[in-house]
């Protein structure tokens, strides 16, 4: 097996074949646009016999923490062939980028996974919920008024994605930097559309959506982009979508992270029995993504606390070292000193008389960021301590909004 960076001359024909292969594109249009895709960011492939058989892309961007957005490595492509897999390839190609992401002063890595498990052993932990309802727009109980909105298509991209960038997000909310991913991810969703709204010849808010199996008549439609900068915005984009009931009868979007969206709904729990012979209705939720820590002094730092101090020394072990043979960057593991204050720190080292936290760094990364709380972790992640009081300190400590993506990749 060889691992090199990817070469667009070399590469590129391979690499669409192992795409068509894996079902992840279909058309000529899709082809060509994955050539623009993997023209930014980083891409390493893993060859054999001279031919690429995996390839995992990142590109940057970055995360909202409290108050601020901390640099992210975002993964956004792990493929392999039929005839590569068990070979540990993308696990491999994905160190490496988690690898060059932290020497290029990322401070957290952040991927989509196809299940639960495969990137843990590179020191991911499971983010967050998201809830996705689908709904018949009829029952969307919105009054407010919407102006005819503007047709958007795949060649709006730059304009959708610079939405996307100015849009409202709250603690979690991402963004990735490279205009040509959004090109991407619109070209690559047959039978998709958009619909917004412009502002001195800016996109402000906008939604962009999929008629799933090309059903473009009734449903169910998925919604994929959601972008606004006020709550305004919001109940116009919402307005339009009930306004598209007299031919849609089905509509699945994630709920925006700054609504309850059932509370929105009329009788939600009537239509959702009322349709469990047909199309259903439904609502459910899943952790679709991972993240880890790549710089622990630099995210202890971007916490703000107002309380009382709390200090521990962190024990902190790191899986992705196994994976990484040759870089100069072997992983977060090691003794640290945490302080949890107005101005947050963590110092290389160990304090005598200060509790200790024993952890991965996959369950630091979730208690970090404010996925689970210390007591939950203890249970279910393994998280130690020789002092009982100190789970509960941080529990309060490290109270955070559910971080939300928004942008998913």
């Amino acid at each position: 097996m060889e691992i090199r960076l990817y070469d667009r001359q070399r590469d590129l024909a391979a690499v669409q074949r192992v795409w068509r292969e894996i079902g992840w594109i279909s058309t000529e249009a899709g082809a060509e646009c994955l050539a623009d895709f993997l023209a930014v960011g980083r891409s390493y492939v893993a060859a054999l016999d001279g031919q690429a058989e995996s390839l995992v892309h990142a590109v940057p961007g970055a995360m909202r923490y409290q108050d601020g957005d901390a640099p992210i490595c975002a993964v956004t492509a792990a493929t392999t062939s039929l005839v590569a897999r068990g070979r540990g390839m993308a696990l491999r190609l994905t160190a490496r980028q988690v690898a060059d992401g932290a020497l290029a002063g990322a401070e957290v890595a952040v991927l989509g996974v196809f299940d639960q498990g495969f990137y843990d052993r590179l020191g991911f932990g499971t983010g967050s919920y998201d809830h996705y309802l689908r709904f018949d727009p009829a029952t969307l109980a919105v009054d407010a008024a919407f102006r005819p909105p503007k047709r958007l298509t795949a060649e709006d991209a730059g304009a959708v994605h610079g939405a996307m960038l100015m849009r409202r997000r709250g603690h979690g909310g991402c963004v990735l930097h490279p205009p040509e991913v959004m090109q991407a991810e619109l070209v690559w969703r047959p039978n998709g559309f958009g619909l917004g709204y412009e502002a001195d010849g800016t996109l402000t808010h906008c939604v962009w959506m999929v008629a799933e199996g090309g059903a473009l008549n009734r449903g169910p439609y998925s919604v994929q982009m959601l972008a606004y900068r006020t709550p305004e915005q919001l109940l116009e984009l919402l307005a339009v979508l009930k306004s598209l009931a007299d031919q849609i009868s089905l509509i699945e979007m994630c709920e925006p992270q700054d609504i309850q969206l059932q509370s929105l709904l009329l009788r939600p729990f009537r239509h959702r029995r009322s349709t469990r012979s047909g199309d259903a209705a439904y609502h459910h939720a899943e952790a679709w993504w991972q993240l880890r820590v790549l710089d622990v002094a630099a995210c202890v730092a971007r916490r703000r606390w107002a309380g009382e101090a709390v200090r521990f020394n962190l024990e902190l072990t790191d899986p992705v070292s196994a994976y990484l043979p040759q870089s100069p960057w072997r992983g977060c593991q090691g003794d640290y000193r945490i302080t949890i204050a107005e101005n947050a720190l963590a110092e290389p080292g160990r304090s005598p008389g200060w509790p200790s936290l024993k952890a991965s760094v996959n369950a630091f990364s979730r208690l970090w960021f404010g996925v689970a709380p210390a007591s939950s972790l203890a249970i279910t992640d393994g998280l130690e301590t020789d002092d009982a009081a100190l789970l509960p300190r941080l529990d309060e400590a490290l109270r955070l909004p559910q971080p939300r993506l928004g942008w998913d990749f």
